[in-house]
């Protein structure tokens, strides 16, 4: 009795697991593999045949240019991320002492409200009548309003916005753990702060940079609200045009096509920066 006892109280962990893997696998694997079984059927007067013609289709200069627009914004999103970043969290690490927790409840914030919610708010701060062109405008600094929205500028700006705070954690909880003795001992051996951090802090904090750039990278390569409110629909990037494959034009095999193609660019990208990453930071 008391092993069986024993033997079921072993096993609670897996019990415990099991809702999660079931959510796990109906709303993850089942609809990846129906995506990746889409995309090679062809319908055709009432009759289903295995066909690549949906990738065969996708071999088109607009489709790459859309790709490759969607890259340059998940690119420059995740470095400008990068960029504002680091200062913020060296400043916290090694300057705040005594309000860093205060400043943090500030950086975590923005993840209470809505993805949808912080890219609309910002269309009233842009628009011709917004916050930014009153003061600019009551400054004195220009005549007229300035044409923000609609703006790979302001897509730009939200992105950023909105995908700082996934680079700032990450890299907040690799830098925290730095060994300050190192640095102090880097600047008793000769070396200037900016060697000390060329040579202690950077390769140190590594692991934050490439979580935080993976983190901001992935899901900007795939953003569909901001470019659509921002951008006023002018530019197709990858997240909007499967919408018009799935939503508009009612193609679904060619959506789930799409979608497949972008997936392997996605991973091929990832492999590729981790290289870089490796390879330039080593």
């Amino acid at each position: 009795m008391k092993k069986n006892q024993y033997g079921l109280r072993s096993e609670t962990p897996f019990f415990m697991s099991v809702p999660a893997l079931l959510w796990q696998f109906l709303f993850l694997y089942v609809p990846l593999i129906s995506i990746v079984a889409l995309s090679f059927l062809r319908f055709s007067q009432g009759l289903v045949s295995f066909s690549l013609h949906h990738y065969q289709s996708l071999f088109k200069e607009m489709y790459w240019l859309i790709i490759a627009r969607s890259m340059v914004l998940a690119f420059s999103t995740a470095t400008i991320c990068l960029l504002a970043a680091y200062p913020i969290v060296y400043w916290l690490i090694f300057r705040v002492r005594e309000y860093k927790n205060i400043f943090l409840f500030f950086l975590i914030v923005p993840f209470w409200t809505s993805l949808l919610v912080q890219a609309y708010s910002w269309f009233f701060v842009l628009e011709k009548n917004g916050l930014v062109n009153t003061l600019l405008t009551k400054l004195g600094i220009v005549a007229e309003p300035l044409h923000l929205l609609d703006t790979p500028f302001a897509i730009h700006l939200v992105m950023v916005y909105c995908y700082l705070p996934f680079m700032i954690l990450p890299l907040y909880n690799a830098m925290e753990k730095l060994d300050l003795r190192l640095i102090e001992a880097s600047m008793d051996l000769g070396a200037n702060q900016f060697q000390t951090f060329l040579r202690i802090s950077l390769p140190l904090s590594l692991q934050g940079i490439k979580t935080g750039f993976f983190l901001v990278f992935v899901p900007s390569f795939g953003e569909f609200v901001i470019p659509a409110l921002l951008g006023g629909g002018k530019r197709f990037y990858i997240g909007s045009l499967i919408e018009h494959f799935f939503l508009v034009s009612r193609d679904i095999c060619a959506g789930a096509a799409f979608t497949c193609l972008c997936g392997a660019i996605l991973l091929g990208l990832m492999v590729m920066v981790r290289w870089l990453f490796d390879k330039i930071l080593r």
